[in-house]
């Protein structure tokens, strides 16, 4: 994967889309052979450094999203790791002409990617590495309330759009937490629930 996106990125024209598209079709076959902590960290590589910033076969598939992808198609907990720009990225970067596809199992996915993190981050509190706070229940009982809503409301619904709004914005404060000093930080409830808004995002019933 890094020789040929080093090779990518120095080639032109149609010898550069052509590895691009060798580089999509490996990743591809990675993530339906499985795979584990190797191949996530891999996938990390992959990612950091702007490693494949540019690169896009010829149908204008970029192997920045296909990576996203894969590392998401690990499941849990390595789709935990994907940094919020990637996930913008994978967003934004699908084909014309063609959509995401949602994943299968409904709400399911969302909810036990939410569900999850919210576990691990408690783990996180009661083995002392994070120390509890208001803000953090507070933004537990939000994430719950969000996933609940998402679970039970119709896709599309005043209802249904209103819980990926909260669940949005509370995760995205509750990664923001980091940042400020002598405050908790539920930096991994916040990133999983980002990506259980995602996968809400793409259901279509």
């Amino acid at each position: 994967m890094f020789l040929l996106a080093q090779q990518a990125r120095r080639a032109e024209g149609p010898e550069r889309q052509r590895l691009a598209a060798d580089l999509n079709q490996l990743l591809a076959e990675l993530t339906a052979e499985g795979g584990g902590r190797p191949e996530a960290d891999a996938f990390h590589r992959l990612l950091e450094g702007g490693n494949l910033n540019g690169l896009v076969d010829a149908d204008g598939r970029s192997c920045r999203a296909t990576a996203v992808e894969s590392l998401l198609a690990l499941g849990f907990p390595y789709a935990l790791e994907v940094r919020p720009e990637d996930l913008e990225h994978l967003k934004n970067a699908a084909v014309p002409g063609t959509r995401l596809q949602p994943p299968k199992g409904g709400p399911f996915p969302a909810l036990a990617v939410g569900l999850g993190a919210l576990a691990v981050q408690v783990v996180l509190g009661l083995a002392g590495l994070v120390p509890p706070g208001g803000l953090l229940i507070l933004q537990g009982l939000l994430s719950l309330l969000s996933l609940a809503l998402l679970t039970v409301a119709s896709v599309g619904t005043p209802l249904y759009r209103g819980a990926l709004a909260l669940l949005t914005v509370v995760s995205g404060l509750g990664l923001g937490m980091v940042l400020v000093p002598d405050i908790p930080a539920g930096w991994v409830a916040g990133l999983g629930g980002l990506v259980a808004a995602f996968l809400a995002a793409l259901r279509k019933s």
